[in-house]
């Protein structure tokens, strides 16, 4: 009877270190750029579902994505989720994000990865990418190419997405 008991004392202790010690994601390390160079950390968005579209300026595929990606933005008003672009282009001036954006139709708030951080670290191998990031920072998906017909399945996941540790 002791050595139950201590058994399962010894796994819930066990567990309760494993459940407590988890380390913060490394999505909230990571920095990005605002269009006046500014460092601006992920860590800001922590607590929040995370939609983040990876796009170029010269991507015809990323300007027909915008339209399904703003849906979703209006979709998240009033809920604990944001979409941001992050623009793949670190060589081009304040001005020509700015009019690409414009350009694009896109209205959410878009930073630019300067040195491929969060490129590298979650081996985004094409664009439009769009990665959905839980609460916690963990990646939920990762989704190439966004069409108007990707919209009501993309929708559909947000009781999912929201719900996820």
């Amino acid at each position: 009877m002791f050595l139950t008991r201590w058994f399962f004392s010894s796994l819930l202790i066990f567990f309760s270190a494993c459940n407590s010690s988890k380390e913060e994601s490394i999505l909230y390390k990571l920095k990005l750029s605002d269009l006046d160079n500014k460092a601006i950390s992920l860590q800001e968005y922590k607590g929040k579902v995370l939609l983040l579209d990876v796009w170029a300026s010269w991507c015809e595929p990323c300007k027909e994505a915008v339209p399904v990606l703003e849906k979703l933005s209006k979709d998240l008003q009033g809920k604990n989720g944001v979409l941001l672009g992050i623009n793949t282009e670190p060589e081009l001036t304040k001005q020509e994000h700015i009019q690409a954006a414009r350009e694009f139709g896109m209205t959410y708030p878009s930073f630019v990865d300067r040195d491929f951080a969060l490129i590298n670290e979650y081996k985004v191998e094409g664009q439009p990418a769009l990665l959905v990031f839980s609460v916690s920072g963990k990646l939920l998906k990762i989704q190439y190419g966004i069409q108007d017909r990707d919209y009501p399945k993309l929708r559909a996941s947000f009781s999912n997405w929201f719900t996820a540790p």
